[in-house]
């Protein structure tokens, strides 16, 4: 029957058998002529979940929560569903779909949303507004003018948002709500402090989610601000956190609440991570600092790494950086390593500019390597690289016998560099 394949799949799923459970699941349906029970399908979607078949697991979800029947399942189904929708989220972005990101991340907050009057338990609660922390936070990855059509909370307004685009101010204000989320849920888990033993874990994992959420309000500010501001080329965060106070503002409270985090639970690789992005922008020798105590606790953790070879890079340690660049190749297989080379080898260009034919090699290999990080992911920084250094790397070719040749590859590079363009032009951090 269908409850006997039911609970083989289930007993499947505890021993982490998630394939045998997937067909076991579909006995079941089969045999139960599709009319599983609501548990049953819940563990099903989760297992789906896990296996990473997020369009699947989300529309069992939805079949669920659309049988007009409320009972306690109903509850965990939403949350697997808001989760599901975040990492299809996650897909959207890099298949560049961010209409359909924004959407997902709306469906999302609107199932965690219903559960705030339904959960008793603030240990539930507590992971219910982390997720829908989560949720607001990944909005710092669209581009604003997804945004236009959304309305911005009045309390976003004061002097320096009056100097942001509608679309922008209506991002922000979407990313602040996550902001309030992480602070419920440090409250949550200070409120269960005396008789939960994970209290300190709870609190710091809710404070480096909240610095995070801080970051990504003042790096969306940042870039608003400073594109076309008259600023000329010192528009990074460095310079526009001295510039301006609502940006500095956002990172002294990020700067904070990482602090926090660190000071509950030492050990945690990824809060020292955010504390040393956070600190680049008012202290980079302590960034440095924070960046080397997240890789002494966690070597094979990528983010610290390549932050650490980008500040390299930054201040012209061009040596330090490729070997941590090198390093950084044994760790994972992340666009920025391949834009941290780019960066070296145009460096490196400029130092040959002397020397016509090593220049124009440094800047063919750089091109290359914005190529490479593109088949990772459509980094803006790799598609601004590439629009750059690909129309240069032709110029030499003018000079050759071959007109038709010469004529051809610089149509080519003129056309991946017109497309490059364009293209970031349309992602997030592109400064649009």
């Amino acid at each position: 029957s269908g409850e006997t394949w039911g609970e083989l799949a289930n007993c499947y799923r505890r021993l982490g058998k998630y394939s045998a459970a997937t067909r076991a699941y579909e006995e079941a349906s089969i045999a139960s002529d599709g009319c599983l029970s609501p548990s049953t399908c819940c563990a099903w979607a989760q297992v789906q979940l896990d296996l990473g078949l997020y369009d699947e697991a989300a529309e069992k979800c939805d079949v669920i929560l659309s049988s007009g029947t409320t009972s306690p399942i109903h509850q965990l189904v939403a949350y697997i569903e808001s989760e599901a929708l975040l990492a299809m989220a996650k897909q959207d972005v890099q298949e560049g779909k961010f209409g359909l990101c924004l959407s997902h991340l709306q469906k999302g907050i609107d199932r965690l949303n219903s559960l705030s009057v339904q959960f008793s338990s603030s240990e539930n609660f507590y992971c219910v507004t982390k997720l829908l922390g989560d949720l607001y936070t990944f909005a710092e990855s669209l581009p604003s003018y997804v945004f236009i059509l959304s309305s911005f909370s009045e309390e976003t307004h004061d002097d320096e948002s009056t100097f942001l685009s509608h679309e922008v101010q209506n991002q922000m204000s979407f990313i602040a709500k996550g902001e309030e989320a992480y602070m419920m849920a440090q409250k949550l888990a200070e409120i269960e402090g005396d008789s939960d033993e994970d209290y300190p874990y709870l609190v710091a994992s809710a404070s480096s989610d909240l610095g995070t959420n801080l970051l990504a309000q003042a790096r969306v500010c940042s870039a608003a601000l400073g594109e076309g501001s008259g600023g000329g080329t010192k528009t990074s965060m460095f310079d526009m956190a001295a510039r301006s106070g609502k940006i500095m503002d956002l990172i002294t409270r990020s700067i904070n609440s990482y602090t926090k985090a660190i000071d509950l639970n030492p050990h945690d690789a990824s809060a020292w991570n955010g504390l040393g992005t956070a600190l680049a922008t008012v202290d980079p020798l302590l960034s440095q600092h924070a960046f080397c105590r997240a890789l002494q606790i966690d070597k094979m953790l990528a983010d610290p790494l390549s932050n650490v070879g980008m500040m390299y890079a930054d201040f012209g340690k061009t040596d330090t950086s490729s070997e941590v660049l090198d390093a950084l190749t044994q760790v994972a297989d992340t666009p920025l390593m391949w834009v941290g080379r780019g960066l070296l080898l145009e460096k490196s260009s400029i130092e040959w500019k002397g020397q016509e034919g090593s220049s124009e090699a440094c800047m063919i290999k750089a091109a290359d390597a914005y190529r490479a990080a593109l088949q990772i992911m459509q980094n803006p920084a790799a598609l601004m690289g590439l629009s750059l250094t690909c129309r240069r790397s032709y110029n030499g070719f003018g000079k050759s016998g071959d007109t038709v040749y010469s004529y051809l590859s610089d149509k080519a590079s003129k056309s991946e560099s017109t497309m490059s363009m364009k293209i970031h032009q349309n992602l997030p951090g592109s400064g649009k």
